[in-house]
C-alpha cells in the first residue's frame, strides 16, 4: 500500500496567467516564487508551491497532488499504480492520474527539510515574505456523484485513511496525518471541484483576511460556521475565476493514530454547530447563482 506524506499543491488552468497570480498575491496574500511564460508557482508562507497556475484554454481545477511518505518513491508510486491497473502519465516531477469522477490526482517525491526550513515558522528569517501571510495549505474538497466509490479509491488506490463519514453515504473525510481531512467528499449528484482550503492558524486571521477580501469586492456566501465534523472554524470565498471557492479556516481537529472512523449524522449540527445551513448556490456554479451571492440574494434563492 501506498503511503502519503501530506498535500502539496493544487494545479490550476487559468485564461489570464497575470491576472490569476496578481489575484493570488495581491487578495490571498500568496507568494509568487517562480515564473515563466506558461506557468506560475505560488505559495504559502515557507511552502515550495502551494497552487501551480498554468496558462490554458480549459480554465479550472487541473490536479491535486499530494507528497508521497519518504519511505516511497514516485518508482514505487507507478509500480502501485501499474499492479491495480490504474492508467498513469510519469514525469521526471510527478505521477499523474484521475480518480473515478475524473479529478485529476498527482504524486510528487518528498523533499528533506534542510536550513531553516527544520525550524518552526516563527523561529525563521525571511526579508522576502509579507506580514499577515497564511500559515499552509490545508486541505481540497470536491463535489461527487458517488461518495463510496470515492472513498474505496482514495483509500486503496490514493494511500489516504477515512478520517470520518457524514450519515452512511452523503460525504467523507479522508487524512493522511493529525489533520482531520486533507481531503473531503459530498454527495450531491455532480462532480464539481469544490473548494481549496488554507490554514490561517487564529480566528482573528481569518476576520482580517476577509476585511481585506471585502476590500477587493469578493462574496462570502457561507460564514464564519463552526463545522460539527472536523471542529475547524470556517468562511467561504467564491472565485468565480476559478470556478471554486476558497476555504479559510482554522482549529481544526487533530487525530491520532488510534483514531476510528465516525459516523456523523447528516444533519445541520453536522454542518454548522452555529446553526446556519449553506445557501443552496453554495453548491452551484452557474452564473444565475453567483449573480444571486453577489446581489445578496442567497437567503431567498430558489
Amino acid at each position: 500500500m501506498i503511503r502519503l506524506y501530506d498535500i502539496d499543491h493544487v494545479k490550476f488552468g487559468v485564461a489570464d496567467l497575470d491576472a490569476a497570480s496578481h489575484s493570488w498575491q495581491v487578495e490571498f496574500g500568496l507568494t509568487e516564487r517562480a515564473r515563466d511564460r506558461k506557468t506560475a508557482r505560488l505559495a504559502v508562507n515557507y511552502e515550495e508551491c502551494s497552487v501551480l497556475l498554468e496558462q490554458s484554454e480549459a480554465p479550472g481545477i487541473q490536479h491535486a497532488a499530494y507528497v508521497l511518505h519518504p519511505d516511497f518513491s514516485l518508482d514505487d508510486a507507478e509500480k502501485h499504480l501499474k499492479e491495480l491497473g490504474v492508467a498513469y502519465v510519469r514525469t521526471e516531477q510527478e505521477v499523474r492520474f484521475t480518480d473515478p469522477e475524473n479529478n485529476g490526482v498527482a504524486y510528487v517525491p518528498y523533499r528533506a527539510r534542510t536550513g531553516q526550513d527544520v525550524y518552526p515558522i516563527a523561529s525563521r528569517h525571511t526579508d522576502l515574505l509579507p506580514a499577515g501571510r497564511y500559515r499552509k495549505l490545508g486541505h481540497v474538497n470536491y463535489l461527487v456523484k458517488d461518495v463510496n466509490a470515492m472513498v474505496e479509491f482514495y483509500t486503496e488506490v490514493v494511500g489516504q485513511q477515512l478520517a470520518d463519514r457524514l450519515g452512511p453515504d452523503a460525504g467523507a473525510f479522508l487524512r493522511v496525518g493529525a489533520d482531520h481531512h486533507v481531503n473531503a467528499f459530498v454527495g450531491t449528484g455532480q462532480s464539481h471541484f469544490h473548494h481549496v482550503a488554507f490554514d490561517l492558524g487564529d480566528w482573528g486571521a481569518i476576520r482580517s483576511s476577509f476585511d481585506h477580501l471585502a476590500q477587493h469586492g469578493r462574496v462570502f456566501p457561507w460564514g464564519p460556521v463552526r463545522h460539527g465534523v472536523g471542529g475547524n472554524l470556517a468562511g467561504y470565498v467564491r472565485t468565480p475565476e476559478f470556478d471554486c471557492f476558497v476555504e479559510l479556516y482554522c482549529d481544526m481537529e487533530q487525530l491520532d493514530d488510534l483514531h476510528q472512523p465516525r459516523e456523523f449524522p447528516d444533519d445541520r449540527h453536522s454542518s454548522n454547530v452555529w446553526g446556519m445551513l449553506p445557501p443552496r448556490s453554495y453548491f452551484r456554479f452557474d452564473a444565475d447563482s453567483v449573480a444571486a451571492e453577489r446581489e445578496s440574494l442567497r437567503s431567498i434563492w430558489d
